[in-house]
């Protein structure tokens, strides 16, 4: 069963030394010895001959856990409260991600177990996405959480922290993959999104805590992320880019790779066509996702979905009328007239006027020559 934290100084103790280990020592070799020892307490109650059968590498295990100083909990996870490790041998470890070859052998929990045993997706991108792209991750994410999906991203800036809230304000569950320690939350502006998260699904890492978020840590955390899930839904993604480097890894575990059409002329569509050209499967709408994951939604994508990808903080948001909202949505990143967007939501002329100076003495939009637009910089937390 997964350890939980916090309800024993020793065991945690022991535990965080074992876990230590992962820096100093091969992943798999790692995996192979918790097969044989499951417990820091099976490693240091063992016989000489049951070590010498695992190597020399054993034995060096087991005394850097009899010899470690008393370890504790960071300062912030002090409570242990959701807190968990989970191990490959454990049956909470998630299903998908224990069929990689390259599975880590230690998983750091804080939220809800439960959501490592669900159907996952998951959904990246640029970190600097088109405001169609914050508009497409939001209604993709609220898509998936209508349909009981649960919603996997790296809580990075852009497409990832759109993704996770999205979930969240559907009324879905999301987990995010961390480059660090999960005491140590990358990037810091999403601290407030991090804990959103834990409440509402799970922060996962496979670093021990106190690790910094390295360069080399983004790579293993991307295959962690893709291995979670079922498929991988690249929202906008440029060329070279991490996001392609997930959906690279995501194909290599044999899952399938999701991917949103973009213009040639768009800078950031440049990984997604070439991910179409690789073979990846085109998605142009919720209801493409929710036809190929075979899901039936509980509802379809509401108004709201659409505003959220604009991203205002929480207490901005409520702020907006539905029709202002709508009216978000449809601009996208484009320039519309007012009598088309009239004629294209049904409304009366002085209704869609009314409804875009509002936003634009609020700062939502802007009049340029050929119509309105949304500003180029709105107000966000991503």
């Amino acid at each position: 069963m997964a350890f939980q934290f916090g309800l024993n100084a020793e065991a945690d103790g022991r535990w965080l030394a074992l876990t230590r280990s992962i820096l100093l020592n091969d992943a798999r070799w790692l995996d192979q010895l918790l097969a044989a020892f499951p417990t820091p307490e099976s490693l240091l109650n063992a016989s000489a001959s049951a070590l010498s059968r695992q190597n020399r590498g054993a034995e060096i295990v087991r005394r850097s856990i009899e010899e470690s100083r008393p370890l504790s909990l960071p300062d912030s996870l002090v409570d242990g409260s959701g807190l968990y490790l989970v191990t490959p041998h454990d049956p909470e470890y998630p299903a998908l991600l224990a069929e990689c070859a390259d599975r880590p052998p230690f998983l750091f929990v804080r939220g809800d177990l439960k959501h490592l045993d669900t159907t996952t997706l998951s959904i990246v991108g640029t970190r600097k996405p088109s405001l169609d792209g914050q508009r497409a991750a939001a209604e993709f994410s609220a898509g998936a959480a209508n349909a009981a999906i649960c919603v996997v991203s790296g809580l990075a800036l852009g497409i990832d922290g759109i993704a996770h809230d999205a979930a969240l304000r559907a009324g879905g569950a999301t987990i995010a993959v961390l480059p660090c320690g999960i005491d140590r939350i990358y990037p810091h502006r999403h601290r407030d999104l991090a804990q959103r998260v834990a409440t509402g699904g799970a922060l996962v890492s496979e670093f021990p805590f106190g690790t910094p978020p390295r360069k080399h840590h983004f790579h293993r955390r991307n295959r962690t992320l893709s291995g979670l899930s079922m498929a991988t839904l690249v929202v906008e993604a440029g060329r070279p880019s991490g996001t392609l480097l997930t959906a690279s890894s995501a194909a290599d575990q044999g899952r399938d790779v999701l991917v949103l059409p973009w213009s040639i002329y768009h800078p950031n569509g440049a990984g997604c066509r070439y991910l179409l050209a690789d073979g990846a499967t085109l998605m142009q709408s919720v209801e493409d996702l929710w036809a190929y994951l075979n899901v039936t939604p509980a509802v379809g994508p509401t108004d709201a979905s659409l505003g959220w990808a604009f991203g205002s903080a929480d207490s901005e948001m409520p702020q907006l009328t539905p029709d202002q909202r709508r009216l978000l949505g449809l601009l996208g990143d484009s320039t519309h007239h007012a009598d088309v967007l009239a004629d294209t939501l049904k409304w009366e002329l002085d209704r869609c006027l009314a409804c875009l100076s509002a936003l634009e003495v609020d700062g939502w939009v802007v009049k340029v020559a050929g119509g309105y637009r949304v500003r180029r910089q709105p107000r966000t937390v991503h």
